[in-house]
């Protein structure tokens, strides 16, 4: 079950082959249509061109040698100032462009993380281990597109077309497994964190970020109960 405003919103799953129960949803496009099953027509490839992207996003693709113009931003920011070191969440990606855009291009998504006393931006949405931005580029499998190799096809979760597509929880023809965002904070220290997810250039196959609420703790209530 999906609640939205615009293209953010809260689920609700009971489906066992997605790993959340509960949590948020930051979209491309209409978050009310990201409920499966998967229906191959018509691609999900909502939102409009008057709907902009996001220039901080830009950067870090940029910065990782991705240059990209986004459309269709979606955004939750907020200040907060955490009373233990520790802090982390579980997120999942999916993509319309599975299977299909998978090899060339893709829209994308960041976890900005700002320490407001120094200034220093990370971005925590990147493939474990290295600090490459998480897209279909760099997490896909060649199994449902031949025309280009896996990349760090351990994160790849599920492809949702084919006979997948009836019991899909989602309306994405893909998905990667569930992932974590962590960073080592300093105690009593203010932050700023910015989670953004845009599409490529235009509004075409759209991609979504869910993010677990029983994981997104920092001790206040950012995401609603």
């Amino acid at each position: 079950d999906f609640n939205s405003t615009n293209g953010i919103g809260y689920f609700e799953n009971t489906n066992p082959d997605f790993p959340m129960k509960s949590g948020v949803i930051l979209s491309t496009g209409d978050v009310l249509k990201a409920e499966g099953p998967n229906e191959p027509f018509p691609v999900l490839s909502d939102g409009s061109l008057s709907w902009d992207g996001d220039k901080a996003l830009e950067k870090v693709l940029s910065d990782a040698g991705i240059p990209e113009v986004t459309k269709n931003a979606s955004i939750i920011e907020f200040d907060f100032t955490p009373i233990s070191s520790k802090f982390s969440f579980e997120f999942l990606f999916a993509s319309e462009e599975y299977g299909n855009n998978q090899c060339d291009f893709s829209d994308a998504f960041a976890f900005l993380l700002t320490n407001e006393a120094t200034g220093e931006t990370i971005n925590l949405a990147v493939v474990p281990n290295t600090t490459t931005p998480i897209s279909v580029v760099t997490i896909r499998n060649m199994l449902y597109n031949s025309k280009c190799s896996s990349q760090n096809e351990e994160y790849f979760g599920r492809f949702n077309g084919g006979s997948n597509a009836s019991t899909s929880a989602t309306n994405f023809n893909g998905a990667t497994v569930l992932l974590n965002a962590s960073a080592t904070l300093v105690v009593n220290q203010k932050y700023h964190i910015k989670l953004v997810i845009a599409d490529r250039k235009d509004n075409e196959f759209d991609s979504a970020i869910f993010i677990a609420s029983d994981t997104f703790n920092i001790g206040q209530n950012v995401l609603g109960e």
